[in-house]
């Protein structure tokens, strides 16, 4: 057993996000079926195993031609001398027309069906006028042609999506909706994919009871377990929540070495801190490696990570909002590394303040809950942005604050502070989840005491947002 950080030191944000990230391994790769693998992230490099469309092809509705025809028309088509050719025949999608399109002939065809050899031109079925249409004859005996085509025109060659060992996916894409069509297309019924992180939540407390438990006195229901467990699935992971725990060191010990054999990361909620009480640092300890278990952050200054074996264990707060936001900033980032994604960091949007902000007597990095918003009456216009020379007290530290370690501002995703204002919750107990639920960012309000007034650009981490969007 190590310990990196003695118990009265206290470590930055980013720190704690490298120290983490550094210690998490990407899972093993596993076979799914095509259908089951939508939002995973493919372990593999995907070639198309033929040409994609295999065959010209028709991209409307309308009639296969020969584009000579037209430029050797004279005098050219119009309207008053329209171009007539012979319909020899109709072709729909899945049927493939035997023989050769010569001069002076005009095919009938369906948007998808393939292109007739000697066809090198399609015109839409609304810019012509066909003759002769009948129950016998339904594609028409003749059809009128009015202006010139463009050479090539409605047609989609064949290989136009792909060729034949072309790479269309690598390794650590997201499997998209239009991934899914690319897979399928290239006849990947089955798609090598990293695992799902497998994670267990443990909440201690001896106040806590089941959810269908009405509380006695003394009592709460554990809601941190399920909230968390909703955190870790909309990070792509799969949760399992173990039994609540009492506040005793051989609980905690036990529930940690029994949870070791059977996950790829644990999350505990409780017990994080150095009252009498509070055992996952003590547990930590005694079974594997302490890095760290006090962040230079508010809400949830007790953030606590460890080793065990080699399993990643994560000591959140008991206050739901405070284990809440750990597990966004700190906890999220490495269950998603993990799992093979490769964007890390929510993006960030820069917003004009409506509210003053003061952070006396506190010097830690503040998450508050808040709303951002655009506007359109010009609120927040010129502001200053995110990192700029000359910004507020929310500038130059707001970026790295946000987005993690010195990336630059456009590296982080970080949007503009022109049209948008945000509003912090007015009440930012950590003990509270509804402020949460209605909030769509993370305030980010820098080390230091100095306030932030109205007016002032600050850094909002989105929630509603995933990693990687601009």
């Amino acid at each position: 057993m190590s310990e990196r950080y003695c118990n009265d030191s206290i470590i930055g944000v980013e720190d704690a996000q490298e120290l983490l990230l550094a210690h998490v391994s990407l899972l093993d790769a596993e076979k799914v079926a095509l259908g089951a693998s939508f939002g995973r992230i493919l372990a593999q490099e995907v070639r198309s195993d033929i040409d994609i469309s295999p065959f010209d092809n028709s991209a409307m509705d309308g009639f296969a031609v020969c584009h000579a025809d037209f430029v050797a028309a004279r005098p050219a088509p119009s309207r008053e001398h329209p171009l007539e050719l012979p319909i020899i025949g109709r072709l729909g999608a899945g049927s493939v027309f035997d023989g050769e399109l010569t001069g002076g002939q005009a095919l009938r065809i369906m948007t998808g069906a393939p292109l007739p050899r000697g066809a090198d031109t399609v015109v839409k079925i609304e810019e012509t006028e066909v003759i002769g249409e009948s129950d016998e004859c339904p594609e028409g005996t003749n059809v009128r042609f009015f202006t010139i085509p463009v050479l090539g025109e409605h047609v989609r060659p064949r290989g136009e999506e792909a060729r034949k060992g072309e790479v269309l996916l690598h390794a650590g894409d997201r499997i998209s909706p239009a991934a899914a069509g690319l897979l399928a297309s290239t006849g990947n019924a089955e798609v090598l994919v990293y695992r799902r992180a497998r994670v267990g939540i443990i909440s201690s407390g001896s106040e806590l009871v089941a959810i269908s438990e009405i509380p006695g006195p003394g009592q709460i229901r554990n809601s941190n377990s399920y909230s968390l467990a909703a955190q870790v699935a909309e990070a792509g992971g799969e949760p399992v929540i173990l039994p609540a725990i009492t506040d005793t060191r051989e609980a905690f010990i036990g529930a940690l070495q029994a949870a070791v054999a059977q996950f790829d990361f644990i999350i505990t909620s409780g017990g994080a801190a150095e009252g009498d009480f509070d055992f996952v640092t003590p547990a930590i300890r005694e079974l594997g490696e302490l890095f760290y278990n006090k962040v230079n952050m508010k809400p949830g200054k007790a953030q606590t990570f460890g080793i065990i074996g080699s399993v990643p264990i994560f000591g959140l707060p008991g206050n739901p909002a405070a284990a809440a936001v750990g597990f966004e900033v700190l906890v999220r980032p490495a269950l998603r590394r993990m799992q093979g994604m490769r964007a890390l960091k929510r993006p960030v949007t820069r917003a004009v303040l409506t509210t003053d902000i003061k952070k006396v007597p506190e010097t830690r990095r503040f998450y508050l809950r808040a709303r951002v918003e655009r506007v359109t009456d010009g609120a927040g216009e010129g502001a200053a942005g995110v990192g700029a020379a000359a910004g507020t007290a929310a500038g130059a530290n707001a970026g790295a604050a946000a987005g993690g370690g010195a990336a630059s501002a456009s590296a982080a995703g970080v949007g503009t502070a022109a049209g948008y204002r945000v509003t912090p919750a007015p009440n930012q107990s950590s003990a509270l989840l509804g402020a949460l639920n209605n909030a769509n960012c993370l305030l980010v309000v820098p080390e230091g005491l100095k306030p932030l007034a109205a007016g002032d650009t600050v850094a909002c981490l989105r929630l509603d947002m995933e990693e990687g969007v601009v």
